[in-house]
């Protein structure tokens, strides 16, 4: 962020909407690792850790997998019905897409809303289609008491892979723009507020919205206290 913190707080993130975040992302990053130890484990793991503990891993993964996933689809809906509001896709996305969101243009920021295209890209992209593909096969694969046919079981593990390691990279692309990659971002879904400085900086659309009172910048009682102590404590 290029200009100084104000000390006034924006509440970008409502308990509940942090909530079901990190709900989800918790399902996510144990199916992910133990799809990749079922998927690569014999390959890696096995020749290091030797066949008992190698046994034992991959019960535990495969045994984790099916009971983590029923629950990964539940927190995918309502993630979904949480952000999807403000994730529907706006004409100022485009110019966003067409600079890359200033990315290669030193000190050029982009104006989006809530969200930008890239972030939209990710959550339509990645958490709607991606999940509900990996979703609906992990299911076939999970249920197999349904009158499945041995090819059909086949065909839908085939996808659940290859969109399962479509959907990490995807992740993996997402958790770094969320921490390292942007300043801010991970204490905005840590505490749920940040800075006018960065709101205006990253999400001026948004941002401006929120000054003119047509989104409230606080959503939650102690959201309300919260930025009120801060912004008196900036001006002392």
């Amino acid at each position: 962020v290029s200009a100084a913190p104000t000390g006034r707080l924006i509440e970008r993130f409502t308990l509940v909407e942090r909530a079901t975040h990190w709900l989800n992302a918790a399902c996510f990053v144990l199916l992910a690792l133990t799809g990749i130890v079922m998927l690569f484990g014999k390959y890696v793991v096995l020749p290091l850790s030797g066949y008992t503990l190698f046994s034992l891993l991959a019960t535990v993964s495969k045994t984790t997998h099916n009971f983590v996933g029923p629950l990964f689809a539940a927190t995918t809906i309502a993630l979904f019905l949480t952000y999807v509001k403000d994730n529907l896709p706006r004409a100022y996305d485009l110019t966003w897409l067409s600079r890359a969101g200033g990315m290669f243009s030193r000190g050029a920021h982009v104006p989006s809303g809530k969200y930008n295209a890239g972030e939209k890209l990710v959550f339509w992209g990645g958490a709607v289609l991606l999940a509900v593909i990996v979703t609906v096969t992990g299911f076939v694969l999970n249920f197999p008491n349904f009158g499945q046919t041995r090819a059909l079981m086949q065909d839908a593990w085939m996808i659940h892979v290859i969109a399962a390691l479509l959907f990490i990279a995807v992740i993996m692309g997402h958790a770094y723009m969320g921490t390292i990659g942007m300043q801010g971002a991970l204490e905005s879904m840590k505490t749920g507020y940040v800075d006018e400085s960065w709101a205006k900086e990253h999400h001026e659309y948004w941002y401006d919205d929120v000054k003119a009172g047509r989104i409230p910048a606080q959503r939650s009682g102690q959201g309300a206290a919260r930025a009120a102590g801060s912004a008196a404590q900036a001006q002392g």
